[in-house]
C-alpha cells in the first residue's frame, strides 16, 4: 500500500513518540554507557514495540469474533501476554547489562571471520597436532548425546560453507524422539530440531561459529527456523565458539545476530571433577574435564555447564535455571570416525536403520550414504 505524505509524516511522529515512550532507564551512577550498554538499551526499545504490536494485532483479531465472551476472553488472553512480554523485555535488558559486564566489552567489532590478525585453515588442512581439543571440524567424527527422552546425533560432514570469505565446515545436529508405531512393533524417529552448524579453524586452535540453519519441529512437522544466523548477512557477526587454550574467569560471545542468537560462553574450570560425572565418558578419569558456563541474556533464567573432556569433545551438560540446576542433563553416549558408530551398542540406539533412514530424510546430504533410501 503507498502510503501519502500526511500518512507517512503522522508514522515518524507516532515511531518518535514510542521511542520516548519506551526509552530504557538511564545509567544511574551518571556514568556514560558503554556501546554494549546503548545497545541493551536500543535492543529493549525494540522489544518493547515488537510486544505492542503483537498485543495490537491480537487485540484486531478478537475484534472480529462475533461471540462477545469471546471477545472478552480473547482481550483478555492478549492483554496478559502484553504483560508477560513486557516483564521478559525487562528481563532481558538486565541480562544483556549483566552481559556487559562479564564480557567488560564495547562494540563487538570486526566480525572474526574478516579481523586480519586470525588466520584461518581449511577444514581439510587441519593438522591433528592443531586441532581443537573440544570441538572436531573432522570431516566423519559422529558422536550420540542422549536428553531425556531425546537421542542427538551430531556429525562432521565433508562439506564447507564459504562464508564471509572463510571455509567453514558444515556440521550437522539432529534431535530426534523415539516412538513406535501403532502396532508398537516398529521403532520410528520423529524430529525435534535439525541444525546445520558452520565452523571455523584458526592455525592456534580455535573453533570460531559462522551461523546456523535451524529447522524447529513439532509433531514431526517443520513450524519455523528460529535462531538461524549467517555471518555477513542482516548485520549479524560470527563468535568464537570454543578457544584451544581456555583461561579461567575469560568470557566471549559464541555468535552475534541479535534478537536471534546471542549465546555467550564464560570458562569455568580447567580441571572440573562433577559432582554426577558421565560414566560412560567420566571427567575424573582423565584427570578433570573443562567447565563452562553457557548462556543468552535472550532467556535470562536459563543456563547450562558444560563440560568438555581434552580429546574426546563434549560429555555433559547440566541445566540450571535461576542459578539452581534443574536435574536435566545431556549426556555423550558414544563417539566414532563415521555413521557406522550409530551401529555401535554403546550407542543404545534400538533400531540404527530406522535412524538413519529417518536422518537421510531430514537431511540427506549429510546422512544418506545411498540415494535410494529417499
Amino acid at each position: 500500500m503507498k502510503l501519502n505524505k500526511s500518512t507517512s509524516a503522522l508514522t515518524v511522529i507516532a515511531c518518535s513518540l514510542l521511542n520516548l515512550t519506551f526509552a530504557a532507564p538511564a545509567a544511574a551512577d551518571g556514568k556514560r554507557d558503554s556501546v554494549c550498554e546503548k545497545t541493551a538499551k536500543t535492543m529493549y526499545s525494540a522489544c518493547r514495540l515488537d510486544t505492542w504490536d503483537d498485543y495490537n494485532v491480537a487485540e484486531a483479531n478478537c475484534m472480529n469474533l462475533s461471540d462477545r465472551s469471546d471477545r472478552r476472553a480473547c482481550s483478555r488472553a492478549a492483554l496478559a501476554e502484553r504483560r508477560e512480554g513486557l516483564a521478559s523485555c525487562r528481563d532481558q535488558l538486565d541480562a544483556r547489562e549483566e552481559t556487559c559486564e562479564v564480557l567488560g566489552e564495547d562494540r563487538y567489532d570486526p566480525d572474526p571471520l574478516l579481523d586480519p590478525d586470525i588466520v584461518f585453515v581449511e577444514p581439510d588442512d587441519v593438522d591433528p597436532q592443531q586441532a581443537n581439543p573440544f570441538v572436531s571440524v573432522v570431516s566423519g567424527h559422529t558422536h550420540v548425546l542422549r536428553e531425556g527422552d531425546e537421542t542427538i546425533v551430531v556429525h562432521v560432514t565433508a562439506d564447507t560453507r564459504e562464508i564471509n570469505g572463510v571455509a567453514c565446515r558444515v556440521v550437522v545436529d539432529a534431535v530426534v524422539e523415539q516412538e513406535t508405531d501403532e502396532t508398537g512393533t516398529e521403532v520410528e524417529y520423529a524430529p525435534v530440531e535439525v541444525t546445520d552448524d558452520w565452523f571455523a579453524q584458526d592455525v592456534d586452535g580455535n573453533v570460531y561459529y559462522c551461523g546456523e540453519l535451524a529447522r524447529n519441529f513439532e509433531d514431526g512437522e517443520l513450524v519455523d527456523l528460529d535462531g538461524s544466523f549467517k555471518a555477513g548477512v542482516d548485520r549479524a557477526k560470527s563468535g568464537l565458539l570454543i578457544a584451544a587454550q581456555p583461561q579461567v574467569g575469560l568470557a566471549h560471545r559464541q555468535e552475534f545476530a541479535l534478537g536471534e542468537a546471542e549465546d555467550v560462553i564464560q570458562y569455568a574450570d580447567l580441571a572440573a571433577h562433577p559432582t554426577d560425572d558421565n560414566p560412560r565418558f567420566p571427567c575424573a578419569a582423565a584427570g578433570g574435564c573443562l567447565q563452562t558456563l553457557e548462556f543468552t541474556p535472550l532467556e535470562p533464567d536459563t543456563a547450562e555447564y558444560k563440560y568438555y573432556l581434552p580429546g574426546i569433545g563434549f560429555v555433559m551438560a547440566e541445566k540450571l535455571e535461576d542459578g539452581l540446576a534443574t536435574g536435566e542433563r545431556a549426556e555423550l553416549v558414544c563417539t566414532g570416525d563415521s555413521l557406522d558408530v550409530l551401529h555401535d551398542a554403546a550407542c543404545e540406539i534400538a533400531d540404527p536403520e530406522a535412524l538413519l533412514a529417518s536422518l537421510c530424510r531430514l537431511s540427506p546430504d549429510a546422512f544418506c550414504t545411498d540415494q535410494d533410501e529417499l
